[in-house]
């Protein structure tokens, strides 16, 4: 299920000042954006029960921009 708008996606966390967030897709994958990174992740099957990320480098290193790439990512994989 791809979703319509942005302001759709299910925040799950977000750090007191902003550097991490979380959202969650419809389908239950989970996406994180780290500032530090610059960056925001899918997370992927790790071993030992560990979390991975794919992480995908955002032009610009705002929130906006995360949630952006977050909701492409989703209807990408939802596609």
């Amino acid at each position: 299920m791809a979703l319509d708008r942005i302001k759709d996606l299910d925040q799950t966390f977000k750090a007191t000042d902003g550097s991490v967030v979380n959202w969650r897709s419809p389908q239950g994958e989970r996406y994180r954006y780290e500032r530090d990174r610059a960056a925001v992740g899918k997370e992927i099957d790790g071993a030992h029960g560990r979390r991975r990320y794919e992480w995908h480098v955002l032009d610009k290193n705002d929130l906006t921009t995360a949630k952006r790439r977050v909701f492409e990512l989703i209807n990408e994989d939802e596609l």
